[in-house]
């Protein structure tokens, strides 16, 4: 029974946050003012709702052990990713000698 309402907090969250979601779009081709207040209102009305499906669930345990959290990335692995993207240091002077290289070569390439 527990996980049946747990399916449909979810459940429901999901359909209220694509009802916020489209309320921009809504309140944008409202073509009368009574349509804008009554998408405003239903705007409303969604986001109390989605805050009191959160606020129901029981929260977090606190009192988890620290080896519960994430693993740490290693900074070898960050620096590898850095390395896989061209325009990490787009907005630098400086950066890897390849990149210095590369950039030149596209300034000086003919128009």
């Amino acid at each position: 029974m527990e996980a049946l309402k747990e399916r449909l907090s979810r459940i429901g969250e999901t359909g209220l946050g694509i009802v916020l979601a489209v309320v921009p779009i809504a309140l944008w081709v409202a073509w009368t003012p009574l349509v804008w207040a009554v998408v405003v209102a239903v705007g409303f009305v969604a986001a109390a709702l989605l805050i009191a499906l959160d606020h129901r669930r029981p929260a977090e345990d606190a009192s988890a052990s620290p080896g519960d959290a994430a693993p740490t990335l290693p900074d070898t692995f960050v620096a590898t990713v850095h390395e896989l993207f061209p325009l990490t240091y787009h907005h630098s002077r400086e950066g890897p000698r390849r990149f210095r290289s590369a950039m030149e070569k596209l300034r000086r390439a003919p128009d």
